[in-house]
């Protein structure tokens, strides 16, 4: 009998795929560079390149399966950390909120759709308990507020974020994160998400039920074909036909 749903985040729970990625973080960078002088830091010229060019090398090399086939996440928040510590020191109090504002900001590229929370408090009611499982760089804190901020977060139990956990789906590292999490047996976790390998495969290879949110023009039409969920759904408030 199914006791948890989990989630993933992006192009499940929220809209993700073709999002500003890029201009989002360049105004994100150029704001902390001004709070950081602000707070007596003194960044360089060349701040917001650079944390433009760390960022991307890191992202890259993670989702190369090829050059990370063991799925580990990279560490942003030392990423952060150290970008700023270049800055130079300043006024801790007003350099971490200028964190927080940048971080807050890079999250915010996605939003919530409009069945989410509805969907999400329906399940809860009929006494599911409710995981988050996503692939995320950003930092942990900064994804918890941003449940905060656009109401998701009273319904979440727990949440396994592949920045906490250092390991990325569909590495089983991330789905025993998610278990231990849930504090029940994977074959009464249903994962529901949108990517064919990360969500679908890594979750039936631990022994996750799994649905599949079906997209367009993100993955190969013959992988979401051939993935092989348990069933697949067009809309989030589909499952609450789908589940009792």
């Amino acid at each position: 009998m199914l006791t948890t749903i989990t989630f993933d985040w992006g192009d499940t729970l929220a809209t993700n795929f073709s999002m500003p990625y890029l201009a989002t973080q360049r105004a994100a960078f150029g704001r902390l560079a001004e709070d950081l002088a602000a707070a007596g830091a003194k960044p360089r010229a060349d701040f917001v390149t650079n944390a433009l060019a760390a960022l991307a090398v890191e992202w890259h090399r993670s989702i190369d399966v090829l050059r990370n086939p063991e799925h580990r996440e990279f560490d942003c928040a030392a990423l952060f950390t150290g970008l700023i510590a270049e800055a130079g020191p300043g006024d801790p109090v007003a350099i971490q909120a200028a964190r927080d504002r940048c971080e807050d900001r890079l999250t915010d590229t996605i939003f919530p759709f409009s069945e989410a929370i509805p969907t999400l408090a329906a399940l809860k009611a009929r006494g599911y308990r409710i995981g988050i499982l996503s692939h995320v760089p950003w930092p942990g804190p900064a994804c918890r507020r941003w449940f905060v901020r656009h109401g998701l977060a009273p319904f979440i139990d727990f949440y396994s974020l592949s920045c906490e956990i250092g390991w990325i789906k569909p590495s089983l590292h991330h789905y025993q994160d998610t278990a231990r999490q849930a504090g029940c047996a994977p074959a009464q976790i249903l994962h529901v998400g949108d990517h064919p390998l990360r969500d679908v495969r890594g979750g039936k290879a631990f022994g996750f039920a799994t649905c599949l949110r079906r997209t367009e023009r993100i993955y190969a039409e013959e992988d979401l074909d051939t993935c092989g969920p348990d069933f697949e759904i067009l809309h989030l408030s589909e499952l609450l036909t789908r589940l009792p």
